[in-house]
């Protein structure tokens, strides 16, 4: 007896805790009442009825912990009064809905009894015994919830009345219908049933603006002030003009009242955000759809997201420079394809076409009037190394402007080859900023190509060649620009203390996606195409001198003349290849020689001497080819 009183105290000390912890918030209560039929399962005593009254605490959503009373009456067989017993107890049980208006749960009790037994003795009297014992009781509830605060249930379980021996008193079966009230106290009204803080990871950079789609910016917290559970909760962002559309961030399938759910934030930034010069604040809402037992429901709130100028940069990782380097801007577009015909009309043979290319638009932008203007405010040199906010220019910005400093200049550069279908590659050393040209070059025909391998740069591991031009050296024109940008690479690579990243753009494109500023642009330089071709021309013999006449000084030492042949062709030197290609006396090299007079647009020689290897090797794929690409030029 002594240890069922200690455990019913026990369990009131308990509940009593989690209530108080509880306050903390809000505390629900659910009171049930259960009138009920309940069958003996000993042989004399008849099925009686039973009274179950609960008062529970709600606990996690799933879970209830209460207090009970019990009351029931049987008339046993040979009684003339009935038997009334007597129960108190704690009760532990747990709740699920399964659907918004279905509720199922299961539970248990323990407790004392007393009870009221009148039994006759002899001679026609009656006395009353109060015996004191324990009881356990089982069950399990089936309900439809008609709000949050009623539900009304049937109930069935299994009730024992034992002796302090736990030998069985009365026990029996029970079925019954139950009306359960909930009730809460202690919780603030809010404003709204669904409560949102919104936690930005940092202040929104709109060089990132098409990142934030795929990529969070920062958290939602929803917290449910509803009666009840809500389901099929569904979150999205509008930012109104700012934004292209209004995606969703996340479904919830069920948040528990009072429950909170983080959640990531999503925003489809549209254009309208690079037009923050200055940091800012965007207005946006957060729309929030769900049901409550299954009535629709929508509420908005309103937010406020802390945006960073348009130019704003940090360098913590030096991918993200990739947003800024922009192929799809129609002005750079409209500019690159123009040098581009430029540079098509003069292309040499035999010289790598990338190279000539980068030539084409480097030069075309010191054509252009663009030169090296220092950052006085954010200057590269400084902040590429710094945790400090830099500004760094859009192409466009930097066309407009006439120049910028070295990470600037090297972004227009990359922009306008990219978009010639060039990849690039970037790297930020200490004082300089060096663009990596892909080649499309087998590293084993680097000789073939530049007299000095240390003039470029060589990814063996991935089996690539790169032109290194310098930022630092864009006004000393292309030469200077590629060998002193190789030569920073090699001291970057041999120095052990520093750490300097190599970024593909195209990779580093895959997380940061490129951003298109389309604003107005009203002075964009256009250059004399004849200024251009000039340029270029000079940046080819210097690269002819420097490199390739080396090469063909190396290959006549090898006494052969087919590779002699090739590296007069690519150092445009061709009467002397054409010798060269004489003395091999085959039908590859008449094939060579035919091809160099088209180049030289000598076409009846160049027809001439297909014919020649015809003679020699009727079924020639080359020379039939020749021949049907000279008699589309001449219009036969």
């Amino acid at each position: 007896m002594k240890r069922a009183i200690r455990t019913f105290i026990l369990s009131l000390v308990v509940l009593c805790s989690f209530s108080a912890a509880n306050k903390l918030y809000s505390t629900d209560f659910t009171f049930t009442l259960t009138p009920a039929v309940n069958i003996p399962l000993q042989e004399d005593i008849p099925y009686g009825f039973t009274g179950i009254f609960q008062s529970d605490l709600n606990l996690f959503g799933f879970m209830t912990l209460g207090l009970e009373a019990n009351y029931s009456i049987f008339k046993p067989n040979g009684f003339v009064k009935p038997m009334q017993l007597f129960g108190g107890g704690v009760d532990l049980g747990l709740y699920f809905y399964p659907l918004s208006r279905l509720y199922t749960g299961i539970g248990g009790s323990f407790g004392a009894n007393s009870g009221v037994i009148n039994i006759r003795e002899d001679g026609g009297v009656y006395n009353t015994y109060n015996p004191f014992g324990l009881y356990y009781r089982g069950f399990a509830e089936l309900g439809f919830r008609f709000s949050p605060q009623f539900i009304l249930t049937v109930n069935g379980g299994y009730l024992a009345y034992v002796k302090t021996d736990f030998s069985n008193f009365n026990n029996g079966i029970y079925a019954g219908v139950g009306i359960k009230m909930n009730k809460s106290t202690g919780s603030k009204r809010q404003s709204k049933a669904v409560t949102v803080t919104l936690d930005q990871y940092d202040d929104i950079n709109p060089s990132f603006s098409r990142i934030y789609r795929d990529n969070e910016c920062g958290i939602i917290t929803l917290t449910n002030h509803e009666s009840a559970e809500i389901r099929n909760v569904h979150v999205y962002f509008d930012g109104e003009k700012y934004t292209n559309s209004i995606i969703e961030c996340t479904f919830i399938k069920k948040l528990n009242r009072y429950k909170k759910e983080q959640i990531p934030l999503y925003i489809d930034f549209s254009d309208a955000i690079m037009t923050f010069t200055e940091d800012g604040l965007i207005p946006g809402s957060i729309i929030i759809e769900y049901e409550l037992l299954g009535q629709k429901r929508h509420i908005e709130h309103s937010v406020s997201l802390k945006v960073r100028n348009r130019n704003a940069f940090m360098w913590s990782d030096p991918a993200a420079l990739s947003t800024f380097i922009s192929s799809e801007t129609p002005e750079i577009q409209n500019f690159a394809k123009s040098i581009a015909g430029v540079a098509r009309n003069q292309l040499a043979t035999g010289m790598n076409r990338n190279f000539q290319f980068a030539a084409a638009m480097f030069v075309a932008l010191r054509c252009a009037a663009i030169n090296y203007s220092e950052d006085t405010l954010t200057p590269f040199v400084e902040y590429h190394n710094s945790d400090e906010v830099d500004s760094i220019l859009y192409p466009l910005q930097t066309m407009e402007c006439l120049g910028g400093d070295f990470d600037d200049l090297g972004i227009l550069l990359m922009s306008l080859l990219e978009s010639q279908g060039i990849s690039c590659s970037y790297m930020a050393v200490d004082n300089d900023f060096i663009v990596f040209v892909d080649l499309a070059m087998k590293a084993g025909s680097v000789g073939n190509h530049f007299a000095n391998e240390a003039s470029v740069y060589v990814d063996y591991d991935a089996d690539k060649v790169y032109l290194a031009l310098s930022m630092a050296n864009f006004e000393k024109g292309f030469t200077t620009s590629r060998l002193e940008g190789a030569a920073a690479v090699t001291r970057a690579l041999e120095d052990e203390e520093g750490y300097y990243e190599f970024i593909s753009v195209e990779d580093a494109w895959t997380v940061y996606k490129p951003v298109a500023f389309n604003v107005s642009a009203k002075n964009i330089p256009k250059p004399s195409s004849a200024l251009v071709s000039r340029q270029l021309e000079i940046a080819v013999k210097n690269y002819i001198i420097t490199d390739l006449n080396p090469i063909v000084t190396r290959v006549e030492k090898t006494g052969d003349p087919n590779k002699l042949g090739v590296a007069l062709v690519r150092a445009m030197r061709y009467s002397e290849a054409k010798n060269a290609f004489a003395r091999s006396n085959s039908v590859s090299a008449y094939n060579n020689i035919a091809n160099i007079y088209v180049i030289e647009q000598n076409y009846e020689a160049a027809m001439a001497q297909y014919h020649k290897v015809l003679e020699m090797d009727p079924e020639n794929k080359v020379a039939l080819k020749g021949l049907e690409s000279l008699a589309t030029k001449l219009g036969n």
